[in-house]
């Protein structure tokens, strides 16, 4: 169980993906309590009973949403896809389900007039936490096999697929920050490009080993200035020759891509990416 918590897992941020992620169970949440009136509300004289239940509907969705989507952009540091994991994923459920319950301790003693209380509050919320705490396990761990086993199918397939692609005597030659040409390789050599605070890391091959030239400029500098069909930007920090990649392999966040004579170095594929790159690899 311990390895699981610390493995990769999907990190959504993108505000469309939360807003229908949350909406689907705010809206859930609402039917539920509409059709099946659990909790003793059947048998409950409520004033406008089904706009009281759906009201439970809109602080899920409103609440799960600014916590998924306002937290990593308030601190981003914290949020690096890269270091996101299976026990951060139930964290950040956990912290968003926490603001849940507490609108709607508020919103069920405001609509009847109650008298709020630290009491009451954390007999509320004991209450709904235990109800929940087995859900938020079993969707972060069901989501995380889902993704996993889905990027490692799609992995397997076109790993299958790749053809060793002719060499290409295309010459590149990469410009400083000042527009100044600064190095020169084949397009052949070229294996990826990694982004280093004000600097970008060339990695290329040479007698079939990786070497590093430091260039003074931004990754996406660097994006302008080689265009063709097999140079794409895969990650906000990474540009890499396709024509090189190895294999990729598929984890629960998406893919990683590897090259020959290495196994030191793999450049991982962000979400928003790994279709089109699946799709260029596909179409070649």
């Amino acid at each position: 169980m311990l390895r699981i918590l610390n493995q990769l897992s999907p990190l959504i941020t993108a505000w469309p993906a939360i807003l229908k992620r949350y909406s689907l169970i705010g809206l859930f949440i609402a039917f539920f309590l509409i059709v099946f009136q659990p909790f003793g509300t059947a048998n409950a004289q409520i004033p406008n009973k089904l706009l009281f239940l759906s009201g439970y509907g809109w602080i899920t969705f409103i609440s799960l949403s600014l916590i998924n989507g306002g937290l990593p952009r308030l601190f981003p540091s914290l949020f690096e896809e890269e270091k996101w994991v299976v026990w951060k994923q139930m964290l950040l459920l956990a912290i968003g389900l926490s603001l849940c319950f507490l609108c709607c301790y508020l919103y069920m003693n405001f609509w009847f007039g109650w008298p709020l209380s630290i009491n009451s509050f954390l007999g509320f919320y004991s209450i709904a936490l235990a109800i929940a705490v087995t859900p938020v396990i079993i969707i972060t761990l069901v989501e995380y096999i889902f993704h996993l086993k889905n990027n490692q199918a799609v992995a397997n397939t076109f790993n299958e697929q790749i053809q060793p692609n002719a060499s290409s005597d295309t010459i590149i030659r990469f410009k400083d920050e000042n527009d100044r040409v600064d190095f020169t390789i084949l397009l052949d050599q070229l294996f990826f490009i990694k982004a280093a605070n004000n600097y970008v890391e060339l990695n290329y091959v040479e007698e079939e080993q990786i070497k590093k030239y430091l260039l003074r400029n931004s990754i996406r500098n660097m994006e302008q200035q080689l265009q063709g069909p097999s140079i794409k930007r895969c990650h906000r920090s990474y540009i890499v020759n396709m024509d090189k990649v190895g294999r990729i392999t598929g984890n629960a966040q998406g893919y990683k891509l590897h090259f020959p004579f290495t196994a030191e170095y793999v450049v991982p594929v962000s979400r928003s990416k790994g279709k089109e790159l699946l799709e260029l690899m596909k179409a070649s």
